[in-house]
């Protein structure tokens, strides 16, 4: 980022600036670099670019990509569970196949990462959890 790029203000909610601050810590990054990394990673799904993207930054902006990875499918199992309890199930299954988790070159460690906090917070609620590689979880209550 050079300092010849525009700039402008940006308003955000405290909570929002604080979670951000965080992942930029995380990652080794600046703020401003990181909100960047977040919003070119956001557009590469929904626009093709105009030019072929560097393997450097292919490689960060999958780094980071990653990252977000267990949040998502923490996401997608609350919402399952929600679902679930609104329909009067007993228990929910948690598709992830459209993630790809066990094709997008990720070793066992962080397969088993990406699941295992997930994992133990639905055991200590009370939960019972069964993964089918890393592509359902059907979670009981």
């Amino acid at each position: 980022m050079s300092r010849d790029d525009p700039q402008f203000k940006l308003r955000m909610p405290l909570e929002l600036r604080a979670r951000a601050e965080s992942a930029a810590n995380a990652s080794g990054r600046s703020l401003n670099a990181e909100l960047v990394a977040r919003l070119e990673t956001s557009f590469l799904s929904i626009a093709p670019p105009e030019k072929l993207i560097p393997a450097a930054k292919a490689k960060e902006l999958a780094a980071l990509s990653r990252a977000g990875i267990p949040e998502e499918v923490r996401r997608r199992t609350l919402m399952g569970i929600n679902r679930a309890v609104s329909l009067g199930h007993s228990s929910a299954n948690i598709d992830l196949k459209d993630l790809r988790l066990d094709e997008g070159g990720l070793d066992e460690r962080e397969l088993e990462g990406i699941f295992k906090e997930l994992t133990a917070e639905l055991i200590s609620a009370g939960y019972e959890v069964e993964l089918d590689g890393a592509s359902w979880m059907w979670v009981k209550f």
